[in-house]
């Protein structure tokens, strides 16, 4: 099965780093799943609840604001707050 690239980064550290086989994020204009081989997108992020599905495993994160970017199959997610929440 395919797999995206993700990058979480936060001006002070970088969050993570993988594969992903599911990314969903709030945007300014609705929530959005990014599936492997997607168009390329860039997108400004809302706050609210991001979804990461890496091995059939989802880990939720409260997200703040933002760019996402997604581009030759790489999810960069650039943002000023990112918490996971396990």
């Amino acid at each position: 099965m395919d797999k995206l690239k993700l990058t979480i980064v936060m001006p002070t550290q970088q969050m993570y780093e993988g594969e992903a086989d599911r990314v969903m994020v709030r945007t300014t204009e609705g929530e959005i799943a990014i599936l492997p081989r997607h168009i390329d997108f860039a997108a400004a992020l809302g706050s609210g609840e991001a979804r990461v599905t890496a091995d059939g495993a989802v880990r939720r994160a409260h997200i703040s604001g933002g760019m996402m970017h997604v581009s030759q199959n790489h999810v960069r997610i650039l943002t000023t707050d990112f918490r996971w929440e396990d």
